[in-house]
């Protein structure tokens, strides 16, 4: 596996201990190395997302809970059909375990014994999960915001929880002078690119799902951008194989209290900036006022011709009403969906054969109040 600064262009050293770029203290990336998705062989495997062998890592599966190709179920809005890739079904009810389970393997077989991470629960509690399965101790440093339910979770898989007041980037500060004076490693949802990595199985489960084709649009909740990055890397070397012939449509959808990816689309910007103003939102999840890697998202966006949409705290609740009322059990971050769906269809002529997606991110569970 190869690592590089994608702002300077250095090569970095696959060294657990290195979360960012040592010349420029930007984000890292893995080098994508070419993919081959061999459907005869693929036939004979387990349905599993580390089915896809010949685009993974070589020991992508060996640390697992159990993780499973989520399906996809016909949901009607406003009298459109679209598909729901309901990835709340993952082991921990998020898919951040596609993420966790590959980074936390790496740390596990170099040797890692301790590790800290920052969050707002979902990915604190697969870390958590998956560190407790590698024998790894684990800090996670959490706002006092987040969901009393996710706390707990990270609670029963054995890390240790430290609370901080304030919002979300709070959380990364204390981390960030705590591993100062530590020999903990960080093991970053936010930087650790193998946490995208993990992530691209959701699109060469989407395309194997629609028959080896791609979908035409994507919609996904964002804050820090890992679905849509990990869509993005996975269409994208998809398309390089020959498997598919065009890179699907990404539509991003921000809750409007914290929206600064929408900010800078609105504007036509070449990097995300702080939200200004950021207020408390139910869609906690995404909840984060400056992605690590903004320059990332609007160049996904952009190369995809996607786009962003905000939508406001009632429209949040109608989304989880009206998910329920179909059935599913969802938490506030992944209704943002909903509303996002509708102003994409009205602002936008979609004809009816067309294949619309929208990832469902955590389960209710985590939140229900």
């Amino acid at each position: 596996m190869k690592l590089y600064c994608p702002q300077c262009s250095d090569s970095i050293a696959d060294s657990p201990r290195i979360y960012c770029c040592p010349s420029c203290g930007g984000p890292l990336a893995c080098a994508q190395e070419p993919a081959s998705f061999p459907r005869e062989l693929l036939a004979l495997r387990p349905h599993t997302p580390w089915r896809y062998a010949e685009a993974l890592p070589e020991w992508a599966g060996q640390l697992s809970l159990g993780e499973v190709i989520s399906p996809l179920v016909p949901f009607d809005v406003n009298g459109r059909s679209i598909l729901l890739k309901c990835d709340q079904t993952q082991p921990t009810g998020s898919y951040k375990d596609r993420g966790a389970a590959l980074m936390v393997r790496f740390l596990q077989q170099s040797g890692v014994r301790k590790a800290v991470e920052d969050s707002s629960g979902n990915a604190g509690a697969s870390i958590a999960a998956y560190a407790a399965r590698a024998g790894i101790r684990l800090k996670v440093f959490c706002p006092t915001s987040a969901s009393p339910a996710k706390l707990a979770q990270i609670k029963r898989y054995g890390a240790e929880l430290v609370s901080i007041e304030g919002p979300r980037p709070n959380a990364t500060k204390a981390l960030l002078a705590y591993i100062d004076r530590s020999d903990a490693v960080y093991a970053s949802h936010l930087w650790n690119p193998l946490f995208i990595y993990g992530i691209q199985t959701l699109a060469f489960e989407l395309v194997e799902q629609l028959e080896w084709q791609a979908p035409d649009v994507v919609f996904c909740p964002v804050g820090a951008g890992s679905i849509l990055l990990g869509l993005y890397e996975g269409f994208t070397r998809m398309q390089a194989a020959g498997t598919i012939d065009r890179l699907p449509r990404l539509v991003a959808i921000q809750a409007q209290r914290v929206a600064p990816l929408y900010s800078a689309w609105q504007q036509g910007a070449h990097d995300v900036m702080p939200f200004a103003a950021p207020r408390k939102t139910r869609a906690e999840g995404i909840a984060l006022p400056k992605p690590v890697r903004g320059q990332m998202l609007l160049t996904a966006l952009r190369a995809t011709g996607g786009d962003v949409i905000s939508v406001d705290e009632k429209a949040i609740e109608q989304g989880l009403k009206a998910l329920g009322r179909g059935g599913l059990c969802i938490e506030p971050t992944s209704a943002v969906v909903w509303q996002g769906i509708r102003t994409y269809c009205e602002n936008h002529p979609v004809e009816p054969n067309k294949k619309l997606i929208a990832i469902l991110s955590g389960h209710g569970l985590k939140g229900l109040t």
